[in-house]
């Protein structure tokens, strides 16, 4: 019998309780493992004690934003593939993001399907870059 492949985590990072419940039901549901920010320090306190694959975030937080998050989180990790999540992105924060070494984008609200074969897309390329 094959060893069955570890299950890839995923860290959202976005301030609605509502969106993040139905991110990591979709998410889980589709077999990845899912831990959850509220903020962009809690964000970034995840992503260094945590380690995931990637990382869902939203631009448009309170306090820390999605791109001040993105900053400080690429001072510790560099590689990890981040899917930006906006409601309205500017062309300035799109550019800011794209600096930033951003994977991918979606706009709120969105197709949950589309969200899930984002992912997945997501972390296929991220495996076949690592290879």
């Amino acid at each position: 019998m094959a060893n069955k492949p570890a299950r890839r985590k995923i860290l959202v990072i976005d301030d609605e309780r509502d969106l993040r419940e139905v991110m990591t039901e979709l998410l889980e549901k589709a077999g990845y493992q899912v831990i959850c920010a509220a903020n962009g320090a809690e964000g970034i306190h995840m992503n260094k004690q945590e380690n995931p694959d990637s990382i869902v975030l939203d631009l448009c937080m309170p306090g820390m934003d999605g791109i001040e998050t993105l900053r400080r989180i690429r001072k510790q990790d560099s590689e990890v593939s981040v899917a930006i999540l906006t409601a309205n992105g500017s062309p300035d924060t799109i550019r800011d993001a794209v600096g930033l070494n951003v994977s991918e984008y979606l706009s709120k609200p969105f197709e949950n399907s589309e969200f899930v074969a984002l992912i997945g897309d997501l972390l296929w390329r991220q495996m076949l870059v690592r290879k």
